[in-house]
């Protein structure tokens, strides 16, 4: 009976996470490559800025 909690609790878990993946995934993708530009951006200056 433990076993068999502790399983659907898994697939359970796992269930959510890929529902998550899916309607999250280009959003966040999104915000992340917005905040990677952003930051290139600053360390493109400042290395111009040094030069």
């Amino acid at each position: 009976m433990k076993e068999t909690l502790k399983s659907m609790m898994l697939i359970g878990i796992g269930i959510g996470a890929s529902v998550a993946y899916q309607k999250y995934s280009k959003p966040v993708m999104k915000k992340m490559e917005k905040f990677a530009n952003k930051t290139m951006s600053k360390v493109n200056n400042n290395l111009e800025e040094m030069m």
